[in-house]
């Protein structure tokens, strides 16, 4: 038997080892409560909601950039593509969740709960690996990166909906047949109402039993549709994916609308919920079902089938409301804006359809027991999940990607073009530590350098925030310039018509209005070469990933983000300049900036 079967036999054993626990009903009644909405913006424009087609049980609203994996029975998982513009592997990106409740805001005292806190995100596959048909699917929804610029979109992949009683059946009827070896069970079918809802009434050990029957089906039948982590290296390399619940953060990012919306959005109570005509967001009803009787006491709710509502911005369904839904890793409280120390029970996302609408945001969480207080595994009427596609963090085929980054880290020459990598004090203090005969003092010295990698590398992560803003903020000076420039230009008409009709107390009126029109742009030109100079003490590598960043940003916002793009264009072209002359003509830097706003022929 292969290495593969003997690991796949061993996934569903071990999965099967944990079945047989007698059921029992969990109370999903949530003690604790919170509240209210906010925000808007879409990426696949959501479609009306309708009634279900029934041809279409697995995926009732195909949306754009959906890539799926074959279900037994002829079915499909659909999933989502959700990405991260990093330099590689190691990197990742900060993000805020839970809700920063203030002092007498309703749920103000579940802060420790779901309260603001700092987290980090990034994908483990690149579009490189990806089978080809995903691939295809997934490429036009990906940001166009230049050349020279080291991020690139790494990705992870969520359950578009959450896993239907009818996929959760079709799955485990495969078990016994892949623990002993067997033919695969006849195929039951089922277009029932009952079998389109979410499957719910499980413990988090069924989810997890289910992700490993899952996994051990796809990796027998349909391994090479797998993503892999390393696609191209040797077949056990182990960056293949497998099935498993979401992480909480991958949860809550993808759910808040990842990299689909602005950062304003995505730090907002609830995603963006754009209606065609409107100008705010649309109601709630519209991509939630939740309790909409007033106090919440569940009369006439109900849970409802996947897919009758309309997806947030990235085109997942049922996020918030219908079944909450489980994550992979157990219930840490929130101490200090961070998850604290210690471990509880499992977590659950995104309330369901008893809550009422103003106990819903996109960071709130509840902690349930593994087990019920009878001993049987905890399982609850309104607790159901979504599955996600992960793999091995450090496969053997990006360990040496995984250690270039990590030589990187905390050295003192990715902080400035000055230091030169060769003779980066950091670098020069590891040559002295290996030459330091006295292991004691090797020993210390070595966690002084460890302490100054790690300041170091703080230090960089917020310069490279700031050099974020520092492009958005110089390509606003500019727009300022431009705007400077036209009131001038109109200015001088009108004191041409002045002295023209022989009004010389108007002429000269605006004689002084222009004056003081030319101060303000010179001292504007003389910010933005300030900012140039600023920009120049960055490493061009910093530069080039932060206006990435930026461009994602201001693609989102169609009228003003155009304009501000070629500011920030010619902005990152000017600091190059700067970095190599040392030196900006403020007449030069006008003409250009005044040319970049001229209207450009379609």
């Amino acid at each position: 038997m292969s290495d593969l079967r003997i690991g796949a036999a061993a996934l569903v054993l071990t999965a099967l080892g944990l079945a047989g626990c007698s059921p029992a009903d969990g109370d999903d009644q949530p003690k604790a409560r919170a509240e209210a909405p906010a925000q808007p913006q879409a990426h696949p424009q959501p479609q009306a909601a309708g009634p279900v087609d029934t041809g279409k049980l697995d995926n009732p609203k195909p949306l754009p950039g959906d890539v799926s994996l074959p279900l037994p029975c002829g079915g499909e998982l659909v999933l989502r593509s959700v990405y991260v513009l990093a330099q590689g592997s190691l990197d990742d990106r900060e993000i805020s969740l839970g809700y920063p409740f203030s002092e007498g805001e309703a749920g103000y005292k579940q802060s420790f709960i779901s309260g603001y806190r700092r987290d980090f995100i990034n994908g483990q596959f690149s579009l490189a690996d990806l089978a080809p048909q995903w691939r295809k699917a997934v490429a036009p929804l990906l940001p166009n990166v230049e050349a020279g610029s080291p991020l690139k979109p790494m990705m992870y992949f969520i359950g578009k909906y959450e896993v239907t009683a009818r996929q959760y059946a079709q799955v485990m009827a495969q078990a016994q047949a892949l623990a002993d070896g067997d033919v695969q069970p006849a195929c039951q079918a089922d277009t029932s109402q009952a079998g389109r809802l979410p499957k719910v009434k499980l413990s988090r050990f069924e989810a997890e039993r289910f992700a490993a029957v899952y996994s051990a089906w796809l990796m027998k039948h349909h391994r090479d549709l797998l993503p892999v982590s390393g696609r191209g290296s040797s077949a056990e390399d182990g960056g293949v994916g497998f099935v498993r619940l979401p992480t909480e953060v991958e949860w809550e990012f993808a759910a808040r609308g990842g990299s689909a919306v602005s950062r304003q959005e995505l730090e907002g109570r609830l995603f963006p919920r754009k209606a065609e005509g409107a100008e705010g967001d649309g109601p709630l009803a519209d991509w939630a079902v939740f309790n909409q009787v007033a106090g919440g006491t569940g009369q006439a709710a109900r849970l409802m089938p996947i897919g009758t509502r309309l997806p947030n911005p990235l085109g997942l369904f049922d996020v918030i409301g219908n079944a909450a839904e489980m994550v992979q890793e157990s219930f840490q409280l929130v101490h200090a804006g961070r998850r604290q120390g210690a471990y509880g029970g499992f977590v659950v996302k995104g309330g369901n359809y008893l809550e009422g609408e103003g106990t819903l945001f996109t960071g709130m969480r509840r902690e349930y027991p593994l087990f019920a207080a009878d001993g049987t595994e905890q399982r609850n009427e309104t607790t159901g999940f979504r599955v996600a596609i992960g793999a091995l963090s450090a496969p053997r085929s990006r360990y040496q990607e995984l250690f270039d980054q990590w030589q990187k880290e905390g050295r003192l020459a990715s902080l400035t073009d000055d230091i030169d990598a060769a003779q980066d004090p950091t670098k020069r203090l590891d040559s002295i530590i290996a030459a330091t005969p006295d292991p004691r003092q090797q020993a210390e010295l070595g966690l002084v350098n460890e302490e100054l990698k790690r300041s170091v590398s703080l230090i960089a992560r917020q310069r490279e925030e700031a050099a974020g803003n520092l492009i958005q903020s110089a390509a606003l000076v500019a727009e300022t310039i431009n705007n400077y420039n036209i009131r001038l230009t109109n200015l001088s008409n009108t004191q041409a018509q002045a002295k023209a009709s022989g009004d010389q107390t108007s002429a000269r009126m605006y004689g002084a209005a222009i004056a003081n029109g030319r101060a303000a742009l010179d001292g504007a030109v003389a910010i933005y070469i300030d900012n140039l100079a600023s920009g120049a003490r960055y490493t061009d590598a910093v530069i080039q990933a932060q206006f990435q960043q930026v461009k994602e940003e201001l693609n989102r916002k169609p009228v003003l983000g155009n304009s501000l793009m070629a500011r920030a264009t010619l902005f990152v072209r000017h600091v190059g300049e700067y970095r190599q002359n040392r030196r900006a003509d403020p007449a030069t830097i006008l003409k250009e900036l005044l040319a970049s706003a001229a209207p450009r022929s379609p």
